[in-house]
């Protein structure tokens, strides 16, 4: 990933994390209610977090062989958004759909050009993980007063567990070397499809007054998937990953 668009990256997450700790604070200084006149229905939830990749099949083992690329390079900023329906007061359904894209700037390790010039090319992984999941909640989130007080309970850690689909491409832009003739070349190297996605979470709600919460969760998902294009003589591509992310939420 270059300088620059790292930078950007970055200041996006730091800014959208600042959103998540600083909005916790302004509607505490609000002094809400407290409660709401009866139990939610739906959870609306912005997140923004990291995302870690594994990085372990054949595609990224050469690629790390040949250019200057680090296996944490992969690893990116992810944005996402999430809407959960209450089937009980433990138990939610959950839609989520997320981003998170990486962009490495690198050279070849043993090869130069004829003037001893860095042979250089840019390598993208973007993935679009959106999952369908059940949320299990450790313990009541609320409790109903008389019959038109819901106050909700401060903390309410949470597991769960989903199935989806994840959509990739893989893409390399720049200078090559033909291994067998020597010469490099200009081109661009694509791969796209998408994949089945199986996920496990884990995190923590924390209730912000009747209305707003905020949530911190780590969620481990499996993929892999088929290359195709320029890079069909790959077995799959490796997309597991680790997920760390933080948002706020809104019952309704």
């Amino acid at each position: 990933m270059t300088p620059s668009i790292r930078g950007f990256l970055l200041r996006t997450v730091f800014a959208a994390t600042g959103l998540t700790l600083v909005v916790p604070g302004v509607v505490l200084a609000q002094g809400g209610d407290g409660f709401l006149f009866r139990q939610p229905r739906v959870t609306l939830k912005f997140e923004t977090g990291y995302g870690f990749q594994r990085a372990r099949s054949d595609i990224f083992d050469f690629t790390l062989d040949q250019l200057t690329i680090g296996r944490r390079d992969f690893d990116s900023p992810y944005v996402g958004g999430e809407l959960a329906v209450w089937v009980s007061e433990r138990l939610d359904v959950a839609i989520n759909v997320g981003y998170q894209s990486s962009s490495i700037a690198s050279e070849f390790r043993d090869w130069v050009d004829q003037d001893d010039l860095p042979i250089e090319q840019v390598t993208q992984l973007r993935t679009v993980p959106t999952t369908i999941s059940a949320k299990l909640y450790l313990r009541d989130r609320g409790r109903t007063i008389g019959r038109f007080a819901w106050i909700p309970t401060d903390i309410t850690p949470f597991v769960g567990a989903g199935i989806g689909v994840t959509w990739y491409s893989f893409e390399q832009i720049g200078d090559f070397v033909d291994f067998d003739t020597s010469e490099i070349f200009v081109d661009r190297l694509y791969s796209d499809g998408q994949a089945f996605l199986g996920q496990a979470r884990a995190g923590v709600d924390v209730s912000l007054g009747g209305r707003f919460l905020f949530t911190a969760e780590a969620r481990y998902g499996w993929a892999s998937g088929v290359l195709d294009g320029s890079f069909s003589d790959f077995d799959k591509m490796d997309l597991d990953g680790l997920q760390l992310v933080g948002g706020i939420a809104v019952r309704f």
